[in-house]
């Protein structure tokens, strides 16, 4: 698996915001790079915004998402 740029993981933000991707599409992108055994992502800033994109599609109610797309 090759490593994501940060331009990758802002593009699949902006997919979010856009209304072009679910957020649970962008999470299990995210999370394959973040669950895995040995993750192949060097850049520190890369790993904190794979990180915040695998948790985008929580909800802290049945009806409400924990992030808003303001965040």
């Amino acid at each position: 698996m090759k490593e994501p740029t940060i331009a990758e993981c802002l593009k699949k933000a902006g997919l979010i915001l856009n209304g072009q991707a679910a957020r649970e599409e962008v999470s299990d992108w995210a999370c394959e790079y973040v669950a895995a055994d040995d993750p192949a992502v060097e850049d520190e800033t890369v790993w904190e915004m794979l990180v915040y994109l695998s948790g985008f599609d929580l909800k802290d109610s049945p009806d409400a998402y924990l992030h808003t797309l303001e965040e």
